[in-house]
């Protein structure tokens, strides 16, 4: 091996194990990197819009991110104000009904009399059941805010990043260009594929969110929960956060129908939360997502739950980017290398060609 060679691998090697360093460095912050990029991305046109007006790409992007704040924190505080209201009201009608007495006087009132005889072993069940459910309940919930540190700490980094890149994508852009090792129409097309897989992951997720309230609306309605069409709506708005989804508002639902003695619509309305509300993004997503990216919707179904699977809850973005971003390489390998090749064959149908 002569020394140039040497030098080149050295160098490599070097890069390659400094890049993997960084990342175990940024580890921890790399999920609110993406959605910074997430946020710059979709927050574009209104950057632009700012700056025709200001010329200045600092005023510009600080503008931006204050307006994408407000539009974030003011229905979270409104969210998460109604949820502590409500849901200290719930336990408060658990814990007044946890007492067994309470409980069986509850049974006589909405089950039949030739079921009271059983009402003291099926209070004890209950009870048991009750008890276990408000427990896992409270611990979700006491969880959830002990992380508020964590949670803020990534939403400056995803923020800042986002201040960064509204500011500075232009530069960043003709630098990663001029980095790769591709052509700049090729990398003009993986920057184009990705800037489509977000939009379309967003909207589909906004339209699907939607949805989800009008559904929810319906059933508090239906099964007789209070103030339906606002915890309808705080339902659509929760399908956007992440792990805990629609059921920051159904499962507290579901228990105050539970201790109020309504068991049979308890019942329904776990049935419409399972069955429909929890599982509508499977099947109607994947086609909304794929009207804006021509990916197959098995390919955007599996790239969505794979994807929260293997990046955790932003997989539901980072999933279609992967798949989008290898679609992508596919489509420059078949035109620089095989342009001879006429058919599109599976990979073709895959990108719904």
């Amino acid at each position: 091996m002569n020394y140039k060679k040497f030098q080149t691998y050295f160098f490599l090697s070097c890069l390659a194990g400094s890049i993997a360093l960084t990342v175990l460095v940024f580890r921890s912050y790399l999920v609110a990197l993406a959605f910074g990029g997430v946020i710059a991305i979709v927050t574009r046109p209104i950057f632009k819009f700012i700056y025709r007006y200001l010329k200045s790409e600092v005023a510009a992007a600080f503008l931006t991110i204050i307006l994408v704040m407000a539009a974030f924190l003011s229905p979270t505080i409104f969210f998460l104000a109604a949820f502590v209201n409500e849901i200290g009201a719930y336990l408060g009608n658990a814990g007044h009904l946890l007492d067994i007495n309470n409980l069986m006087e509850a049974l006589r009132r909405v089950l039949p009399v030739s079921w009271h005889a059983q009402i003291p072993a099926i209070s004890g069940e209950l009870l048991k059941i009750l008890t276990t459910v408000l427990e896992k309940l409270s611990a979700d919930i006491i969880g959830f805010f002990s992380n508020a540190m964590d949670v803020f700490l990534n939403a400056v980094v995803m923020m800042f990043s986002a201040y960064y890149l509204l500011k500075d994508g232009t530069r960043i852009k003709k630098e990663l260009l001029f980095l790769s090792p591709l052509s700049d129409e090729n990398d003009e097309m993986i920057f184009q594929r990705l800037v489509q897989s977000v939009a379309a992951v967003l909207n589909g997720t906004i339209v699907v969110g939607i949805i989800k309230g009008i559904i929810a609306a319906v059933a508090f309605w239906a099964t007789g929960v209070p103030a339906p069409i606002f915890w309808g709506a705080m339902t659509g708005v929760s399908s956007l956060l992440p792990v805990v989804g629609t059921s920051i508002v159904t499962v507290p639902a579901i228990v105050y129908l539970v201790v109020s003695g309504q068991l049979g619509a308890a019942v329904v309305l776990t049935v419409i939360s399972v069955a429909i509300i929890g599982a509508i993004d499977n099947f109607l997503q994947p086609k909304l997502v794929q009207r804006r990216t021509d990916i197959h919707p098995l390919l955007v179904l599996l790239s969505i739950v794979g994807g929260i699977e293997f990046y955790g809850f932003a997989g539901f973005i980072l999933g279609p980017l992967t798949v989008s971003v290898a679609l992508a390489l596919i489509d420059i390998y078949r035109r620089e290398f095989k342009e001879d090749v006429e058919n599109p064959g599976i990979l073709g149908h895959l990108r719904g060609e």
